[in-house]
């Protein structure tokens, strides 16, 4: 029986070692070599597989996800969970599913941005998220904890002062709205009525400028028709030297009319006459 126990034990180190050289020996695929394989195998749709990768680089893919898969879960431990425990379990609700939808697909966005032959990797990645979404569906996993309504009062307090404040806000730009539109309905009813005003104005300055050269054309047409005055007549004397030829002394007429004029009865009669002619048109 020791014999048999060690033998096993022997047989199983011996497993290990070979698994740990089979490991050792195979070395994931680098990020260069992927593409090649992808490029090579494009034009030959019999050896890609149905998740949209080569059928020769699955085997080695797989390989190196489980790698970094065992590298990262290296201190996670496994919990076991009583069946009485999981009794209690409920199906995913709508909200947390929709929440993973929306991080698959911003992870996908983000992956696809960094890649550049975006077509199969997208078709393989959607392949993925709808088996996981599908998974999710008949999933079961323990009720949440509604920890986080504690918070949900402090929340709802933030979120209204920030809805006041905004609304608050939108009360403001109103009224600063309704002001600009009053200012600019009024200067718009003021050019209005400038340009009224100006288009009376041009129609009273036509009608003028129209009457001015109606009475120009009857200013042209009513000239007196005259004769010239002959250089004869330009020459004659005046009435006033024809009398005064008829007069021998006409110096002392001259004198004798100089001192009726300048006399003090002359004067009372102008100034008669003056006042006469005030009165005569004052109202």
């Amino acid at each position: 029986m020791p014999n048999k126990a060690k033998a096993s034990k022997e047989k199983s180190q011996q497993l290990k070692k070979s698994s740990k050289r089979k490991i050792d020996d195979e070395v994931p695929l680098s990020e260069k070599e992927v593409r090649s394989t992808i490029k090579r195998s494009k034009n030959h749709p019999k050896h890609m597989s149905s998740e949209g990768f080569p059928t020769s680089l699955l085997p080695r893919l797989r390989f190196g996800f489980t790698l970094q898969y065992r590298q990262t879960n290296i201190n996670l431990k496994q919990i076991k969970i009583a069946s009485n425990k999981r009794k209690t379990w409920q199906p995913l609700s709508k909200s947390v599913r929709v929440h993973l939808q929306t991080m698959m697909e911003t992870v996908i966005i983000a992956i696809l941005s960094n890649t550049k032959e975006k077509e199969q990797i997208q078709n393989h990645l959607n392949c993925l998220k709808k088996r996981l979404l599908q998974v999710c569906e008949t999933l079961k996993a323990p009720p949440q904890k509604l920890k986080f309504l504690t918070d949900v009062s402090s929340v709802l307090r933030i979120e209204r002062a920030e809805a006041r404040a905004n609304e608050e806000g939108l009360t403001l730009l109103q009224e600063e709205i309704d002001k600009i539109v009053q200012t600019t309905e009024s200067v718009t009813g003021n050019i209005q009525s400038l340009k009224n005003k100006i288009d009376i104005l041009e129609h009273e300055i036509e009608e003028e400028e129209e009457k001015a050269k109606e009475m120009l054309q009857l200013d042209m047409h009513n000239t007196l028709s005259l004769p010239e005055l002959s250089q004869r007549s330009l020459k004659t004397p005046t009435l006033q030297k024809e009398t005064l030829m008829l007069i021998p002394n006409q110096n002392a007429l001259l004198e004798d009319l100089d001192a009726l004029h300048n006399s003090s009865h002359m004067k009372n009669m102008a100034a008669f006459i003056e006042e006469a002619y005030k009165k005569l048109n004052a109202p």
